[in-house]
């Protein structure tokens, strides 16, 4: 029966050999995740930059529209009281004439000068405040990607696993080689 205790002793190497090779193979198919999960976290972070690079221009293209200034405002507001001024020059002034009509335009003529001023400021801080969410969206949107590419990684073979495996086998192939090979009946 001593020739059969070299079987079992092969048996046993075959199988711890089996599992370290297991665990090594483990291992490296995590490790291959791991590499394809951080390059497509790196082509993500590279879509983000060139979102933000695209966003960034819209943006600045957008602003040139509220490029009007407050000065250019009043410039315009100055200029359609002096073309009133003039039209009622050219009709004799306000001599002998009654209320308060001139003023009254005037005074019209400015309301309608800062009411649009209000209109470009709240239009501005609008499209400010829509561009800020958009920028965060392309940033949400990316750490979503990057949470998608490393969920489900393998963390790969477990040693203690490999040591509880090849310590069962060794304890089998003791078992095995205790009872021999004895015919039952």
């Amino acid at each position: 029966m001593a020739g059969f205790d070299y079987l079992y002793l092969a048996q046993f190497a075959v199988q711890a050999g089996s599992a370290i090779q297991q665990n090594q193979q483990a291992n490296l198919a995590a490790a291959e995740q791991r590499i394809q999960a951080n390059q497509q976290i790196a082509i993500n972070n590279k879509l983000s930059y060139n979102a933000h690079l695209n966003l960034n221009q819209q943006q600045l293209l957008e602003m040139q529209k509220f490029k009007i200034s407050k000065f250019e405002l009043q410039k315009n507001i100055r200029r359609e009281q002096a073309k009133n001024a003039a039209i009622k020059a050219s009709f004799g002034g306000s001599f002998g004439q009654e209320g308060a009509s001139y003023a009254a335009t005037i005074q019209n003529i400015n309301r309608h000068g800062l009411s649009a001023l209000a209109r470009k400021d709240f239009n501005f801080k609008t499209q400010v405040a829509n561009f800020n969410i958009r920028q965060r969206n392309i940033q949400l949107e990316t750490q979503s990607k990057n949470n998608k590419a490393l969920t489900g990684l393998s963390t790969g073979g477990s040693l203690a696993g490999t040591g509880l495996s090849i310590l069962g086998s060794g304890i089998q192939a003791g078992i095995n080689n205790q009872k021999g090979t004895t015919k039952t009946q």
